[in-house]
Protein backbone atom coordinates (compact mmCIF):
# COMPACT_ATOMS: atom_id res chain seq x y z
CA UNK A 1 0.00 0.00 0.00
CA UNK A 2 1.33 3.52 -0.40
CA UNK A 3 3.17 5.43 1.95
CA UNK A 4 0.70 8.08 1.39
CA UNK A 5 -2.95 6.10 1.12
CA UNK A 6 -0.94 4.35 4.33
CA UNK A 7 -1.02 7.89 6.38
CA UNK A 8 -4.37 8.96 5.31
CA UNK A 9 -6.58 6.03 5.63
CA UNK A 10 -5.01 5.68 9.32
CA UNK A 11 -5.18 9.49 10.44
CA UNK A 12 -8.73 9.41 9.00
CA UNK A 13 -9.81 6.81 11.12
CA UNK A 14 -7.94 7.82 14.45
CA UNK A 15 -8.78 11.74 13.73
CA UNK A 16 -12.10 11.79 11.28
CA UNK A 17 -12.12 14.42 8.76
CA UNK A 18 -9.28 16.82 9.12
CA UNK A 19 -9.30 20.11 7.65
CA UNK A 20 -6.51 22.77 7.22
CA UNK A 21 -6.92 25.69 9.55
CA UNK A 22 -3.52 27.62 9.89
CA UNK A 23 -2.57 30.70 11.83
CA UNK A 24 -0.23 33.52 11.00
CA UNK A 25 0.47 35.24 13.75
CA UNK A 26 1.54 39.07 13.57
CA UNK A 27 5.67 40.05 12.88
CA UNK A 28 6.13 36.74 10.43
CA UNK A 29 9.41 36.25 8.53
CA UNK A 30 8.84 37.08 5.40
CA UNK A 31 11.34 34.54 4.44
CA UNK A 32 9.30 31.81 5.45
CA UNK A 33 7.13 32.66 2.26
CA UNK A 34 9.71 32.36 -1.00
CA UNK A 35 8.51 28.63 -2.14
CA UNK A 36 8.25 28.67 -5.60
CA UNK A 37 6.71 25.44 -7.97
CA UNK A 38 9.10 23.86 -10.31
CA UNK A 39 8.76 21.85 -13.23
CA UNK A 40 9.58 18.17 -12.46
CA UNK A 41 8.12 16.55 -15.74
CA UNK A 42 5.73 13.75 -14.03
CA UNK A 43 2.32 13.42 -12.66
CA UNK A 44 3.64 10.25 -10.44
CA UNK A 45 3.57 11.03 -6.63
CA UNK A 46 6.82 12.08 -5.34
CA UNK A 47 7.37 10.84 -2.08
CA UNK A 48 10.99 11.53 -0.79
CA UNK A 49 13.82 14.23 -1.46
CA UNK A 50 17.50 15.05 -1.14
CA UNK A 51 19.65 17.33 -2.06
CA UNK A 52 24.19 17.07 -0.86
CA UNK A 53 24.39 21.05 -2.15
CA UNK A 54 23.23 23.92 -3.26
CA UNK A 55 22.91 22.47 -6.56
CA UNK A 56 22.81 18.52 -6.41
CA UNK A 57 19.53 16.56 -5.69
CA UNK A 58 17.24 13.64 -6.06
CA UNK A 59 13.65 12.90 -5.76
CA UNK A 60 11.63 9.63 -5.88
CA UNK A 61 8.41 8.29 -6.31
CA UNK A 62 5.83 6.57 -7.63
CA UNK A 63 6.10 3.35 -10.23
CA UNK A 64 10.13 3.49 -9.48
CA UNK A 65 10.42 7.10 -10.19
CA UNK A 66 13.90 9.04 -9.69
CA UNK A 67 14.63 12.57 -10.76
CA UNK A 68 18.06 13.97 -10.49
CA UNK A 69 18.61 17.75 -10.80
CA UNK A 70 22.26 19.49 -11.30
CA UNK A 71 21.15 23.00 -11.09
CA UNK A 72 19.10 23.42 -7.91
CA UNK A 73 15.84 22.09 -9.33
CA UNK A 74 15.66 24.22 -12.52
CA UNK A 75 15.39 21.40 -14.05
CA UNK A 76 14.73 17.47 -13.15
CA UNK A 77 15.55 14.57 -15.08
CA UNK A 78 14.55 11.02 -15.00
CA UNK A 79 17.32 8.37 -13.94
CA UNK A 80 16.41 4.87 -15.28
CA UNK A 81 15.94 2.10 -12.98
CA UNK A 82 14.69 -1.97 -13.66
CA UNK A 83 11.83 -1.47 -10.92
CA UNK A 84 8.22 -0.66 -11.28
CA UNK A 85 7.95 -0.17 -7.12
CA UNK A 86 6.77 2.57 -5.38
CA UNK A 87 9.93 4.38 -3.90
CA UNK A 88 9.25 6.37 -0.54
CA UNK A 89 12.52 7.16 0.75
CA UNK A 90 15.71 8.19 -0.43
CA UNK A 91 19.14 9.24 0.88
CA UNK A 92 22.88 10.22 -0.07
CA UNK A 93 25.79 10.75 1.84
CA UNK A 94 27.59 12.39 -1.30
CA UNK A 95 27.15 13.16 -4.63
CA UNK A 96 28.34 9.45 -5.95
CA UNK A 97 27.03 7.20 -3.14
CA UNK A 98 23.17 7.06 -2.76
CA UNK A 99 20.12 4.72 -1.36
CA UNK A 100 16.20 4.25 -2.41
CA UNK A 101 13.68 2.27 -1.20
CA UNK A 102 10.23 1.23 -1.15
CA UNK A 103 7.12 -1.10 -2.00
CA UNK A 104 7.76 -5.17 -2.53
CA UNK A 105 10.90 -4.80 -0.41
CA UNK A 106 12.80 -2.80 -2.83
CA UNK A 107 15.88 -1.43 -2.07
CA UNK A 108 18.04 0.30 -4.83
CA UNK A 109 22.31 1.63 -4.61
CA UNK A 110 24.27 3.94 -6.51
CA UNK A 111 27.47 4.67 -6.44
CA UNK A 112 27.78 7.22 -9.56
CA UNK A 113 25.19 9.68 -8.68
CA UNK A 114 22.52 7.65 -10.69
CA UNK A 115 23.96 7.31 -13.62
CA UNK A 116 23.32 3.79 -13.04
CA UNK A 117 20.98 2.14 -10.34
CA UNK A 118 21.07 -1.78 -8.80
CA UNK A 119 18.78 -2.99 -7.29
CA UNK A 120 19.71 -4.94 -4.23
CA UNK A 121 16.33 -6.59 -3.31
CA UNK A 122 12.97 -6.68 -4.72
CA UNK A 123 10.79 -9.14 -2.86
CA UNK A 124 8.25 -9.32 -0.14
CA UNK A 125 5.32 -7.71 0.71
CA UNK A 126 7.07 -5.52 3.43
CA UNK A 127 7.00 -1.91 2.46
CA UNK A 128 10.18 0.21 3.11
CA UNK A 129 8.99 3.81 4.37
CA UNK A 130 12.40 5.32 5.62
CA UNK A 131 15.76 4.98 4.92
CA UNK A 132 19.11 6.67 6.50
CA UNK A 133 22.61 6.45 6.09
CA UNK A 134 25.48 7.84 7.86
CA UNK A 135 28.09 6.40 6.18
CA UNK A 136 28.46 4.39 2.43
CA UNK A 137 28.33 1.34 4.45
CA UNK A 138 26.29 2.08 7.74
CA UNK A 139 22.52 2.45 7.40
CA UNK A 140 19.14 1.54 8.97
CA UNK A 141 15.20 1.25 7.66
CA UNK A 142 12.01 1.13 8.31
CA UNK A 143 8.61 0.19 7.21
CA UNK A 144 5.07 -1.96 7.79
CA UNK A 145 7.06 -4.34 10.05
CA UNK A 146 7.80 -4.88 13.49
CA UNK A 147 11.52 -4.61 13.82
CA UNK A 148 14.47 -1.67 13.03
CA UNK A 149 17.11 -3.09 10.27
CA UNK A 150 20.40 -2.26 10.02
CA UNK A 151 23.41 -2.42 7.53
CA UNK A 152 26.62 -2.46 7.47
CA UNK A 153 27.51 -3.32 4.11
CA UNK A 154 26.12 -0.57 2.22
CA UNK A 155 22.71 -2.14 2.18
CA UNK A 156 24.01 -5.82 0.53
CA UNK A 157 23.09 -7.13 3.65
CA UNK A 158 20.74 -6.62 6.57
CA UNK A 159 19.86 -7.21 10.21
CA UNK A 160 16.99 -7.51 12.51
CA UNK A 161 16.68 -4.78 15.54
CA UNK A 162 13.86 -5.58 17.47
CA UNK A 163 11.93 -2.97 18.85
CA UNK A 164 9.82 -4.98 21.43
CA UNK A 165 6.90 -2.34 21.03
CA UNK A 166 4.67 -1.91 17.63
CA UNK A 167 4.82 -2.38 14.10
CA UNK A 168 4.79 0.09 11.34
CA UNK A 169 7.62 2.59 11.50
CA UNK A 170 7.39 5.57 9.91
CA UNK A 171 10.97 6.84 9.92
CA UNK A 172 14.48 6.67 11.34
CA UNK A 173 17.26 9.24 12.24
CA UNK A 174 20.47 8.69 12.94
CA UNK A 175 22.70 11.46 14.13
CA UNK A 176 25.98 8.70 14.70
CA UNK A 177 26.73 5.39 14.88
CA UNK A 178 25.14 5.45 18.14
CA UNK A 179 22.18 7.83 18.51
CA UNK A 180 19.10 7.29 16.32
CA UNK A 181 15.45 7.60 16.87
CA UNK A 182 12.84 6.53 14.70
CA UNK A 183 8.40 7.08 14.76
CA UNK A 184 5.45 5.06 14.34
CA UNK A 185 2.03 4.79 12.90
CA UNK A 186 0.61 4.56 16.68
CA UNK A 187 2.65 7.73 17.37
CA UNK A 188 5.58 6.02 19.05
CA UNK A 189 8.20 7.50 19.81
CA UNK A 190 12.10 5.05 19.97
CA UNK A 191 15.63 5.87 20.75
CA UNK A 192 18.74 3.94 20.88
CA UNK A 193 22.07 4.91 22.12
CA UNK A 194 24.07 1.82 20.99
CA UNK A 195 22.98 1.37 17.08
CA UNK A 196 19.86 0.18 17.31
CA UNK A 197 21.34 -3.47 19.37
CA UNK A 198 18.56 -2.14 22.12
CA UNK A 199 15.73 0.08 21.56
CA UNK A 200 13.70 2.21 24.26
CA UNK A 201 10.23 3.40 23.95
CA UNK A 202 10.42 6.97 24.80
CA UNK A 203 6.49 8.46 24.00
CA UNK A 204 3.11 7.39 22.18
CA UNK A 205 0.65 9.26 22.00
CA UNK A 206 -1.77 7.35 19.86
CA UNK A 207 -1.20 9.62 16.67
CA UNK A 208 0.30 8.67 14.11
CA UNK A 209 3.99 9.89 13.71
CA UNK A 210 5.76 10.28 10.09
CA UNK A 211 9.04 12.32 11.22
CA UNK A 212 11.84 12.76 13.55
CA UNK A 213 14.61 15.27 13.03
CA UNK A 214 17.50 16.19 15.53
CA UNK A 215 20.21 18.50 15.43
CA UNK A 216 22.00 17.17 18.24
CA UNK A 217 22.22 14.86 21.02
CA UNK A 218 19.59 16.93 22.85
CA UNK A 219 17.69 18.75 20.71
CA UNK A 220 15.17 17.58 18.57
CA UNK A 221 11.40 17.71 16.81
CA UNK A 222 8.80 15.07 15.35
CA UNK A 223 5.27 15.87 13.80
CA UNK A 224 2.44 13.68 12.38
CA UNK A 225 -1.60 13.26 11.79
CA UNK A 226 -3.58 16.38 13.45
CA UNK A 227 -0.92 19.23 13.18
CA UNK A 228 0.90 17.46 16.31
CA UNK A 229 4.69 18.77 16.51
CA UNK A 230 6.44 17.53 19.71
CA UNK A 231 10.10 18.97 20.80
CA UNK A 232 12.82 17.86 23.54
CA UNK A 233 15.53 19.64 24.82
CA UNK A 234 16.88 16.49 26.83
CA UNK A 235 17.19 13.60 23.86
CA UNK A 236 13.43 12.57 23.73
CA UNK A 237 13.62 12.22 27.69
CA UNK A 238 10.71 14.14 27.43
CA UNK A 239 8.87 15.16 24.58
CA UNK A 240 6.52 18.25 24.59
CA UNK A 241 3.83 20.10 22.69
CA UNK A 242 4.58 22.86 20.31
CA UNK A 243 1.33 24.42 18.72
CA UNK A 244 1.60 24.19 14.98
CA UNK A 245 -1.68 26.51 14.43
CA UNK A 246 -2.55 23.39 12.35
CA UNK A 247 -5.08 20.57 11.77
CA UNK A 248 -3.59 19.17 8.81
CA UNK A 249 -1.44 16.41 8.65
CA UNK A 250 2.09 16.78 8.88
CA UNK A 251 4.43 14.62 6.81
CA UNK A 252 7.88 16.18 6.19
CA UNK A 253 9.87 17.93 8.95
CA UNK A 254 13.56 19.57 8.57
CA UNK A 255 15.39 21.89 10.49
CA UNK A 256 19.14 23.47 9.77
CA UNK A 257 20.05 24.24 13.57
CA UNK A 258 18.16 24.61 16.45
CA UNK A 259 16.32 27.70 15.81
CA UNK A 260 15.39 27.48 11.59
CA UNK A 261 13.15 24.82 10.87
CA UNK A 262 10.29 23.78 7.96
CA UNK A 263 7.62 21.58 8.50
CA UNK A 264 5.49 20.57 5.64
CA UNK A 265 1.73 18.51 5.18
CA UNK A 266 -1.43 18.24 3.77
CA UNK A 267 -2.62 20.56 0.74
CA UNK A 268 0.40 22.55 0.70
CA UNK A 269 0.45 23.65 4.38
CA UNK A 270 4.35 24.64 4.65
CA UNK A 271 4.88 25.76 8.41
CA UNK A 272 8.43 27.81 9.11
CA UNK A 273 9.89 28.63 12.47
CA UNK A 274 13.09 30.88 13.52
CA UNK A 275 12.74 30.05 17.27
CA UNK A 276 12.98 26.73 17.73
CA UNK A 277 9.38 25.95 17.28
CA UNK A 278 8.16 28.44 20.08
CA UNK A 279 5.98 30.05 17.28
CA UNK A 280 5.34 28.61 13.87
CA UNK A 281 4.40 30.48 10.79
CA UNK A 282 2.30 29.76 7.67
CA UNK A 283 4.31 30.03 4.32
CA UNK A 284 2.77 30.71 1.53
CA UNK A 285 3.19 27.25 -0.89
CA UNK A 286 1.30 28.43 -4.14
CA UNK A 287 0.12 24.50 -4.11
CA UNK A 288 -2.92 22.75 -2.36
CA UNK A 289 -1.07 19.35 -3.22
CA UNK A 290 -0.15 17.22 -0.03
CA UNK A 291 3.21 17.36 0.84
CA UNK A 292 5.22 14.60 2.11
CA UNK A 293 8.84 15.56 2.29
CA UNK A 294 11.06 18.49 2.54
CA UNK A 295 15.34 19.07 2.93
CA UNK A 296 17.38 21.70 2.71
CA UNK A 297 21.00 22.33 2.03
CA UNK A 298 22.04 25.10 3.77
CA UNK A 299 19.67 27.94 6.01
CA UNK A 300 19.06 29.50 2.36
CA UNK A 301 17.73 26.38 0.32
CA UNK A 302 15.26 23.89 0.92
CA UNK A 303 12.81 21.68 -1.30
CA UNK A 304 9.87 20.32 -0.70
CA UNK A 305 8.09 17.14 -2.52
CA UNK A 306 4.30 15.95 -2.74
CA UNK A 307 1.22 14.53 -4.98
CA UNK A 308 1.27 14.55 -8.58
CA UNK A 309 4.61 15.97 -9.34
CA UNK A 310 4.91 18.41 -6.92
CA UNK A 311 8.07 19.73 -6.51
CA UNK A 312 8.59 23.25 -4.54
CA UNK A 313 11.93 25.31 -4.18
CA UNK A 314 12.99 27.68 -1.16
CA UNK A 315 15.36 29.79 -1.78
CA UNK A 316 16.28 33.97 -0.26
Amino acid sequence: MKRWRILFILSFLLLGSIFLSCSNPSGSNSEASHWTIQKSGTTANLSSVVFVNNEKGWVVGENGTILHSKDGGKTWNPQKNSTDADLFSVDFINAQEGWAAGSQNTFLHTRDGGHSWSVISQNGEKTILDIDFITKDKGWSVGTFQDVFKTDTGGAQWESQSTESTFNWTSVFFLDPRVGWATSMRGDIIHTLDGGKTWKGQIRIILPLAAVHFVDALIGWSGGAGGKLLSTQDGGETWVEQNSGVEANLWGLVFVDRQLGWVVGEKGSILHTTDGGQQWVQSPSGTHEDLWNVTFSDASHAWAVGHGGTILRYAR
